[in-house]
């Protein structure tokens, strides 16, 4: 997803501005669109936040806390069912600030859309699945209307 060029920028500036590449963050984040404001963080992150983080193979992956626990974090992407639990609290190399979407920015604390997204679609893995089936639907329906 990410290469280790950006991790001394983030290191030296604070924060880095990359393009996202993909899948896990769908349907929030789409590869070849959007590119990802990224700091550093300076405290312990929230489920919900949106966490940059280096698995044990050197792996970078950007996924969202989906359960803070006394020494780790409990790691899950937005298009994903499967929770990765373990991810230590020293693996986070950084926290989502914001997003671009084409020229339009969006800050993930103060967006009212980003916060009705998070709550509709994270709030709990049945609810996401529940969505996700409604979204399958207006994706389809939208083709067919596309087509004529």
């Amino acid at each position: 997803m990410f290469d280790k060029s950006f991790e001394s920028v983030l290191t030296k500036n604070g924060y880095v501005v990359t393009d996202f590449r993909g899948t896990s963050m769908n349907p929030l984040l789409k590869e070849g669109r959007d590119r990802v404001f990224i700091v550093k963080p300076t405290s312990k992150l929230k489920k919900g936040d949106i966490a940059l983080y280096v698995r044990p193979s050197g792996g970078y992956i950007l996924h969202r806390v989906y359960k803070v626990m006394p020494s780790s974090y409990a790691m899950l992407g937005d298009s994903h069912f499967t929770v990765e639990y373990g991810v230590p609290f020293n693996a986070v190399i950084g926290v989502l600030q914001g997003y671009y979407k084409g020229e339009k920015y969006i800050d993930v604390n103060k967006s009212f859309s980003y916060k009705v997204y998070k709550f509709l679609w994270c709030s709990s893995l049945s609810g996401r699945k529940f969505c996700n089936f409604f979204r399958k639907i207006y994706l389809k329906i939208k083709r067919i209307f596309k087509k004529d």
